[in-house]
């Protein structure tokens, strides 16, 4: 049975692939919580440092996986 997503794992994938596509300073608050389909203040309540801690959380988590893709190889 598959479990849902967390709130916080979706706003974390949609940033990764928002600043790929983007970069930063393009990427906007109301565009991540649009793109991970989650409200507003669930992103203050899981990322208190906002944006730049959204990010940070995201550029690792997007490092872990090209980490974990490097070593099935």
């Amino acid at each position: 049975m598959n479990q849902p997503i967390s709130t916080k794992t979706r706003m974390i994938t949609a940033t990764a692939e928002l600043l790929q596509v983007q970069g930063y300073h393009a990427t906007g608050l109301n565009q991540i919580t649009q793109e991970s389909n989650t409200p507003k203040g669930s992103l203050y309540f899981h990322f208190p440092g906002g944006k730049e801690e959204l990010a940070i959380a995201a550029i690792e988590a997007a490092g872990a996986e090209e980490s974990q893709k490097s070593k099935q190889y």
